[in-house]
């Protein structure tokens, strides 16, 4: 079928798809919901394991090193990683990229319910939990709220009314109240009273566990009516506990006021939280997994708003909003794009100098791209930064083909003076083939990309199936809607800038006609650089051999990475005071950085905590005492980057004496990708924790001397003081406590023991069973401390009437680790820190010189930590891709041309692209990474394009008779003009991404650049060396074919013994085949 003819004779049918592809485009374009990047799933799953009150090394013995042994042994297991810290145990599994994670936590759960078989009979050890870790469930909005002096009204309001209110929000997973005091029913015992009363501080929990509830006593019928009948026992005031009855002595009831005082307020406070320096309290939102991140945050404004009409003297402060970076850097994509698309057409118009034909390529641009957005629909893909890059660095690519058919199309005008209507037919049927090849060399070289695993195959999927819709929709454009268009609208009189007789040039035609004396100037210059190159071929292949050679002396001054970081404009200040710090002086130091912070110019808004709350209902972050954290969200309007400030802050910061400082920017794309940010780590294994800890802070002072690496840690924190009570456990049995009873009783007296849960109009406060703080400052008071009346008689012999503390256990000041980590099964300590101002791998090859000669004992070692192991994967993974997009780009030539030889000719363009890349990203600055890998694999198919247009052209000239040296010079300077307007246009239409302006520009500017580089160099060497390396090939196939002739001759000669006449060989085989 001639596609052309049929789209010439049928231009309403043509028009009418257009129509309706741009108005099924546009109708789903509507319907995309937006996000920051595509939908990326961690293999991975954790399984956690609660123990009330145990130390970190039973934790490990006792928890996790069970459920390692039982879950390794899981099929595609990558790592296992875990914690053990004080009363919890956490143990990570990643898995192979590819696994079914499905199955995976079917594995896990069944592997976990057996290690449970050898956990310890204790009634307080909680089954583990297992859930898969997802990073898109990570928080979205912070948001201070301010408004009520009343610091427990407040958390209340926001436990009870606020929290609940906005977690109705669709896509809202979960909301985190921080800061305020949490209200609790405060019951504190006094010991002394308990001695006297003989009573322990067990009894006192029980009998509010036991009397504090409502219970259900079945059903009495009475006539007709049936009646439920109910056990009510719930407190309803905090009066009727003191009034509650706990025991009798000497013939006297006890109440609970007797020994222990009731009141209503609020839990000891250990985290204070502010919001600009004022009193505050903070909800973190969390959406779902799979939610919409901008589609959630519009949930929650709207339920806030709700919130604030019910409750007006609350104020909402949103101090980070991760979707209104998204909702940016997706706009900011699209005006690049169209930026990209309005300089492509001007250049097509330099060249064409004629605004109907513009017009007519022009018009390709917004057809194909609407009609992506019906496919990106359809695909159930989102409109993020990953599928708008694709197709704004498609944009470029788009109007290639158009561009080709249309300048085919004026070339049978002008040459052979045929009308518009037949050249549209003649002119689009001989480029068919070689239009198609080429868009087919930028399709097929994705394909490699859809079949790697791991985080580059998530990622640049969306990125790779978009450019194949976009440049497939322009080459239906190209062969349909070209040939219609140029139909009806391309005058055979007056184009390309032509001037009538009698007409007076305007400003625009003299335009042209200055440009057509360039183009002519610049063909003529071709054409005797052409002739030069083809009679000193050998020159002109050693040169392109030594420049392609010298690139590689570039390499070690360009950086690689994993990703460019991202600028969001928020970041998180950390201030870790030494292990031990009291709270308030802790905060007093908080309070310091937050002055410091607030004075700088470009800083908006801060949101601080220090310490921890007592998480009484699980919604608290886990920090210390001795941590404060402060999040900071800088002005929009700002001219610095978050580096910058950063760095500004860093210096003003490092006066705060004893505190060490991290401040790190909040990087979206590598906490979606990797589930953290982009750090050097290095991992020491080994047994001895002291050992570990010794050759961390070795490693570590070593590292602090590297430029460039800044917030510098070890995840192991200096050990903990501790007051470690020995049991005496023969003792203990003669009295009748156990093990338990002691540490029960201990942590009642000083942390504190939730008894139960006070009932208030629906809502619960916890009923708090503690000393009082006067009563638990020394280690004497709490010797004193009762833990069960004695038994009558006991075997002691002796007269107490209780069992006190000191009777049974003896205190040691001791310290201990606050947790413990391992990976794969063994004992760890990392040593990390964040890459600033310098690439990745400058700072890791310093990292590795400056750790060569470090000591390790037998049976200790050092290794990269797993993100880094990760990203030489993904680069194994990436080249990978590159070598077969290759290897089927010259499957299809070779189908195409039928031929062997022409395919290595029109590769010879590729390593010439390498020269613009190295050199786009040294004078540029950027560093290699998955990015500009994925730029690489997108020259591959653009370059060979232009190679195609030179071969296929020069093969036609040859079939219709011409010698191989003139077709080669007509066919280059022929091709001249659509090789450049395509190149430029592919290069104009990428140059706004290239800036790296806008935000969440740094990810997609290493792509543009790596390909305007590598086209720039590879199309002006293209037009030159290629054409060499096809005479050469083309004699080395001569010349085997004169070998074979004479091989046939020499034959002849001797069967017929020198009589024969030589049957004569003569070369009839098409010119474009090959050898």
């Amino acid at each position: 079928m001639n596609i052309a003819k049929f789209s010439v004779s049928r231009p309403v049918t043509v028009t009418m798809r257009i129509a309706a592809m741009v108005l099924l485009g546009a109708i789903c374009l509507t319907r995309l919901p937006v996000d920051l990047l595509p939908e990326v799933s961690l293999p991975s799953i954790s399984v956690v394991t609660s123990w009330p009150n145990v130390a970190p090394e039973e934790i490990e013995a006792q928890v996790t090193r069970p459920i390692e042994r039982a879950v390794s042994t899981i099929s595609n297991v990558y790592e296992v990683s875990s914690t053990s810290s004080e009363g919890n145990s956490s143990v990570r599994i990643q898995f192979n990229w590819g696994t079914d994670i499905g199955q995976a936590a079917v594995d896990v759960l069944q592997q976990v319910q057996r290690a449970q078989r050898s956990f310890p009979n204790d009634a307080t050890l909680q089954n583990p939990t297992v859930y898969k870790f997802d990073p898109s469930q990570m928080p979205i909005l912070t948001i201070g709220v301010t408004g009520i002096a009343d610091q427990v009204k407040l958390r209340t309001l926001l436990d009870n009314e606020i929290s609940p209110i906005i977690e109705a929000a669709d896509g809202v997973a979960s909301v985190a109240v921080t800061g305020g005091e949490e209200r609790v029913i405060l019951v504190e015992v006094d010991p002394a009273r308990l001695r006297a009363h003989n009573l322990s501080l067990s009894a006192i929990t029980s009998r509010l566990v036991q009397e504090n509830a409502n219970l259900p006593a079945g059903i009495a019928r009475r006539s007709d009516t049936e009646y439920l009948i109910r056990s009510l026992g719930w407190f309803t005031d905090p009066k009727e506990i003191e009034r509650l009855p706990i025991g009798s002595f000497d013939g006297r009831l006890i109440t609970l006021r007797d020994v222990a005082t009731v009141s209503d307020t609020h839990s000891e406070t250990r985290m204070y939280s502010r919001l600009n320096g004022e009193p505050a309290a903070g909800l973190i939102v969390s959406k779902q997994s799979g939610a919409n991140t901008v589609n959630t945050a519009k949930a929650v404004f709207e339920r806030m708003e709700r919130a604030r009409e019910l409750y007006p003297d609350l104020s909402f402060h949103v101090a980070a909003d991760h979707s209104h970076f998204i909702e940016h850097a997706v706009s900011d994509v699209k005006t690049h794009a169209m930026i990209g698309g309005f300089l492509a057409i001007l250049i097509l118009l330099f060249f064409l100098r004629n605004v109907r034909s513009t017009l007519v390529v022009a018009l390709s641009i917004p057809v194909s791209v609407i009609s992506t957005f019906a496919l990106l629909y359809l695909c159930g893909y989102t409109l993020n930064t990953m599928s708008l890059g694709g197709l704004a660095l498609a944009v470029g690519l788009i109007v290639d083909d158009a561009v080709v058919v249309l300048e085919n199309i004026f070339r049978h005008i002008e040459r052979d003076g045929k009308s518009a209507e037949e050249a549209a037919v003649t002119g689009t049927q001989e480029i068919l083939s070689a239009v198609v090849a080429s868009t087919l060399t930028v399709i097929i070289v994705f394909l490699p990309l859809l079949l790697i695993k791991g985080q580059a195959g998530q990622m640049f999927a969306q990125f790779a199936l978009v450019v194949v819709f976009a440049i497939s929709l322009s080459l239906l454009d190209a062969t349909m809607s070209v040939p219609m268009l140029a139909s009806r609208i391309i005058r055979g009189e007056a184009h390309r800038g032509q001037l009538s007789n009698g007409h007076r040039p305007g400003l625009m035609e003299r335009a042209f006609a200055a440009a057509g004396r360039l183009f002519d100037s610049l063909d003529t210059t071709y054409r005797g650089a052409l002739q030069w190159s083809i009679r000193h071929r050998f020159w002109v292949i050693a040169i392109a051999s030594a420049v392609t050679a010298a690139t590689w002396l570039l390499t070690p001054f360009i950086g690689t990475e994993m990703m460019p970081e991202t600028d969001s404009g928020d970041m998180t200040v950390r201030i870790n005071m030494p292990v031990g710090t009291a709270l308030d002086q802790t905060d007093a130091v908080v309070r310091k950085a937050e002055e410091i912070i607030m004075r700088h110019p470009d800083v908006d808004m801060i949101l601080s905590s220090a310490g921890t709350g007592m998480a009484l209902r699980g919604t608290s972050p886990r920090l210390q005492g001795n941590q404060g954290s402060v999040t900071v969200k800088l002005r929009t309007d700002r001219k610095r980057s978050s580096a910058e400030v950063i760095a500004d802050l860093r210096k003003e910061l490092s006066q705060l004496s004893g505190a060490r400082i991290q401040i790190r920017s909040t990087d979206l794309v590598s906490r979606i990708i990797t589930g953290g940010s982009q750090n050097i780590r290095v991992d020491i294994f080994g047994n001895d924790l002291a050992t570990l800890s010794s050759l961390a802070r070795t490693m570590m002072d070593r590292m602090r001397e590297i430029p460039g690496l800044e917030n510098l840690d070890v995840n192991w924190q200096e050990t903990t003081p501790e007051i470690q009570w020995r049991v005496d456990r023969d003792k203990a049995l003669q009295l009748g406590v156990s093990f338990a009873d002691v540490a029960n009783t201990l942590k009642t007296a000083t942390s504190g023991t939730i008894a139960s849960y006070y009932q208030e109009e629906g809502f619960q406060y916890p009923i708090l069973v503690q000393l009082p703080e006067s009563k638990r400052k020394n280690v004497d008071d709490l010797m004193n401390i009762p833990i069960a009346p004695a038994r009558s008689g006991g075997a002691s012999g002796e007269g107490s009437q209780h069992v006190l503390l000191g009777q049974v256990a003896q205190p040691e000041f001791a310290v201990g680790p606050s947790d413990i980590t391992r990976l794969n099964r063994r004992r760890y300590i990392s040593v990390s820190g964040t890459p600033q101002g310098r690439p990745l791998s400058e700072i890791r090859a310093d990292v590795e010189k400056a750790l060569a000669d470090v000591q390790m004992p037998t049976g200790y070692y050092r290794d990269w930590g797993t993100s880094m192991k990760r990203q030489q994967e993904e680069f194994a993974g990436m080249g990978l891709a590159v070598v077969l997009a290759v290897l089927l780009i010259y499957m299809l030539l070779a189908a195409q041309f039928e031929s062997f030889v022409h395919p290595l000719t029109i590769l010879t363009s590729v390593p010439l692209s390498a020269i613009g890349v190295a050199l786009a990203l040294f004078l540029t600055g950027r560093s290699f990474g998955l990015t500009a890998f994925i730029g690489l694999l997108m020259l591959v198919g653009i370059v060979v394009k232009n190679g195609i247009l030179l071969i296929d052209y020069t093969n036609i000239l040859r079939h219709r008779g011409m010698d191989r040296d003139t077709a080669v010079l007509t066919a280059g300077p022929t091709r001249l003009r659509p090789i450049l307007m395509t190149s430029s246009a592919s290069i104009l239409g990428m140059l706004p991404i290239a800036t790296g302006l806008g935000q969440g520009m740094e990810m997609q500017a290493p792509m543009a650049t790596a390909v305007i580089g590598g086209l720039t160099t590879s199309t002006l060497l293209t037009l030159l060396v290629v054409p060499v390396v096809y005479t050469l090939f083309d004699d080395l196939a001569n010349l085997g074919g004169r070998g074979k002739r004479r091989r046939a001759k020499a034959a002849s000669h001797a069967e017929g013994n020198g009589h024969a006449q030589p049957e004569a060989t003569v070369v009839t085989a098409r010119p474009d085949a090959g050898a």
